[in-house]
């Protein structure tokens, strides 16, 4: 291939790029990389491209557009039999003129493609940029092998190893086992925690495994303990406190479920986020508890408030009603030997009304809840279009009640909170994990929350059983993947809602100058190998423990349409029909009041029912005859001659039916004197 013709002017010199975007010295850039020199073949000062190698002399990239690749990258070579090394044909980049370039300068006088090292990254503290095409060249070569075999030859932390603290012994989390290959015990962080030489096994172990592969020894990792030192620092917190030991250089890297907060950012990096985890609330197994109140409510429960409302409003109109359509003086007179209105005043006697009305209320009530309605003899057309309406009324409503009642009594209590939103409103209080305190406060400013002095979600659990907090906020991913802490769970009845609290990121904490190449395994494990944490986490199996019980909010604690409630608008036709008979007892009754008040005869809205036997109509006579005259009437007014008017009336009705039956032609006989008494008045 000839590429001297465009990396060499007319005049012999070195091509230094084009016009706008022209080649610069990066010697002095690279000369402060003190942590990469190195001294390359020839004995020269020179620079590690990767943390490992290849070692090129400090001009590499700097002045002129070269092969830079092929005249100081051991990688372009490969060894022969001979031990002569020899171009590696499949690096055809190596053959490719390039120079670092001004990004700035370049990006503003020329339409040059430019990028950055990616030997040299964000990590390094230096900004270098390379061009091809400002060379005459082209990018393709080095892209296409950058993308297909970096991982194979380019080192990104260039075979580093990397010793990883490991935060807590959770089973199968990340554990160890004993010569006997069973599962360690190690509650309470025992001596085999710190016992380096027995290697961890678990989800996160297998996870970074796996990268480990694909990476081709790009990197390699150990595992050791966090320091008793940080957990002094951060007592509430093992996760934090193992990221602090990588803020002090004890370790490289910690391997767990670490949320990424606030705290933590502000002591070292971390890897791009590996998972999700959901904190939502874990509440008391509804139904697991029962208290009095609860269970003397369940008589309410078939019904709303507002139904209840509806009932009790139909028992109080109906009573009125009937108060209304009665003869309250007789009434009055007979049950409390009382007068409705003061004989010296002639005024109305509150206190009776209000009794006749609380009888009539009580009556009413018990005809409602013996599932009856008044069977009055003798009851006028208005207080029988009433019974009719009530009686419906009664038939639908108790029905209604009976066939629920039975469900509610017997159902366990199921009602519970299971939203953040609720548990404000409720001012319960949630125990949560310290490490979240600053998120969960400027998330839920209003929630009550009680942060646990230690031990992070068994500290929790025991500061519920001791009462002091009412549910818990935790997240699912470390915790459902901790079998002990699930069978803790059980043993307290507590249950996972989906009631979302907070979404936090899981990642590693990490030495700074290592998060940028690690992340890339990360990324480049989940986005070409479906390598990821999840899939980890799915595939992982444990038989040391099972969960002794359901620790999900599952349909069986929910309530159901079993259970709906009784509305007001489920009594509609009823309530309906019951307010048309009402509407026309009260127009009947208007009707009749006007007729009397005029000094007619009572028609057949009159007050009294012609259905009884013509003996009882005579028992009927003598009854109202008995009551009247016992009512001692005070100096005749309207009043008064209302009262007569009335009683009369009911005499001629009463009258007018007897004579029909003993065969009077006109059908209206009977004495007629008292019509004209009432005439009189």
């Amino acid at each position: 291939m000839n590429t001297t013709s465009s990396s060499a002017s007319s005049s012999g010199t070195a091509y230094t790029g084009d016009e706008g975007c022209s080649c610069i010295d990066a010697t002095e850039t690279l000369s402060s990389l003190t942590d990469r020199s190195c001294t390359t073949t020839s004995g020269e000062v020179g620079i590690l491209l990767t943390l490992s190698g290849p070692c090129a002399p400090l001009k590499y990239g700097s002045g002129a557009c070269l092969q830079h690749d092929l005249l100081y990258d051991e990688d372009c070579y490969s060894q022969t039999n001979n031990g002569k090394p020899t171009l590696d044909e499949s690096k055809t980049y190596c053959l490719r003129n390039w120079c670092f370039v001004d990004p700035t300068t370049c990006r503003k006088d020329s339409e040059e493609r430019v990028y950055r090292s990616s030997y040299f990254g964000y990590s390094s503290d230096v900004d270098l940029f390379y061009s091809y095409s400002t060379c005459n060249s082209t990018e393709y070569d080095w892209m296409e092998y950058e993308k297909s075999n970096l991982h194979i030859t380019k080192k990104i932390l260039g075979g580093v190893s990397i010793q990883s603290a490991v935060a807590a012994y959770i089973p199968p989390i990340m554990y160890k086992r004993n010569s006997d290959g069973d599962t360690l015990d190690l509650k309470g962080m025992g001596d085999e925690y710190y016992d380096d030489a027995v290697p961890y096994e678990g989800i996160y172990a297998n996870y970074i495994e796996e990268i480990i592969k694909i990476s081709n020894g790009d990197k390699n990792v150990t595992y050791t303990h966090g320091s008793r030192a940080s957990r002094v620092i951060h007592p509430k917190s093992m996760y934090t406190a193992t990221v602090q030991d990588v803020a002090d250089g004890l370790v490289d890297l910690a391997v767990g479920p670490f949320w990424i907060t606030g705290e933590r950012l502000s002591l070292v990096s971390f890897t791009i986020p590996l998972i999700y985890d959901r904190v939502v609330l874990v509440i008391p197994k509804p139904g697991t508890k029962s208290t009095l109140a609860e269970e003397v409510y369940k008589v309410l429960e078939p019904f709303t408030w507002g139904t209840w409302s509806l009932v009790l409003g139909v028992i109080i109109f109906s009573a009125l009603l009937s108060v209304w359509f009665s003869d309250r003086a007789a009434l009055a007179k007979k049950r409390y030997g009382s007068d409705l209105r003061d004989k010296k005043t002639n005024r109305r006697r509150k206190r009776v009304y209000a009794r006749l009305a609380l009888d009539s209320f009580l009556q009413k009530g018990m005809y409602f809840f013996g599932a009856a309605v008044e069977q009055e003899k003798g009851a006028s057309l208005s207080s029988n279009f009433l019974h009719f309406g009530f009686g419906f009324f009664i038939l639908i409503v108790v029905s209604a009640y009976v066939a629920n009642l039975a469900a509610f009594l017997t159902r366990a209590t199921s009602s519970y909170i299971g939203t953040i939103e609720g548990a404000i409103a409720a001012r319960q209080r949630i125990c949560a994990h310290p490490a979240l305190a600053s998120e969960l406060k400027v998330k839920h400013p209003d929630a009550n929350f009680v942060f646990t002095g230690n031990g992070g979600y068994y500290g929790m659990i025991d500061d519920f059983n001791n009462g002091n907090c009412d549910m818990l906020a935790m997240g699912r991913e470390e915790s459902t993947t901790n079998l002990d802490l699930l069978n803790k769970l059980c043993d307290s009845n507590l249950v996972f809602t989906d009631g979302l609290i907070l979404e936090n990121a899981i990642a590693f904490p990490i030495r700074t100058e290592l998060a940028s190449g690690f992340s890339y395994w990360l990324n480049e494990g989940d986005k070409m190998h479906d390598i990821s944490l999840r899939n980890a986490m799915d595939s992982f199996n444990f038989e040391k423990e099972v969960v002794q019980c359901n620790v999900e909010l599952d349909e069986q604690t929910i309530e159901t349409s079993e259970y709906d409630q009784i509305a007001p608008r489920n009594l509609f036709l009823p309530v309906i029909l019951f307010l048309s008979c009402g509407i026309v007892a009260i127009a009947l009754h208007v009707f009749h009041l006007y007729r009397v008040r005029q000094g007619k005869k009572s028609s057949i809205a009159g007050r009294v029912s012609m259905l009884l036997p013509s003996d009882e109509m005579l028992s009927m006579r003598k009854r109202i005859e008995s009551d009247a005259d016992s009512v001692d009437f005070p100096p005749l007014d309207h009043r008064t001659c209302d009262l007569k008017s009335r009683r009369s009336t009911d005499e001629h009705a009463i009258s007018s039916f007897l004579d029909d039956e003993s065969g009077n032609e006109n059908g209206l006989g009977g004495d007629d004197s008292a019509a004209d008494e009432s005439a009189s008045c």
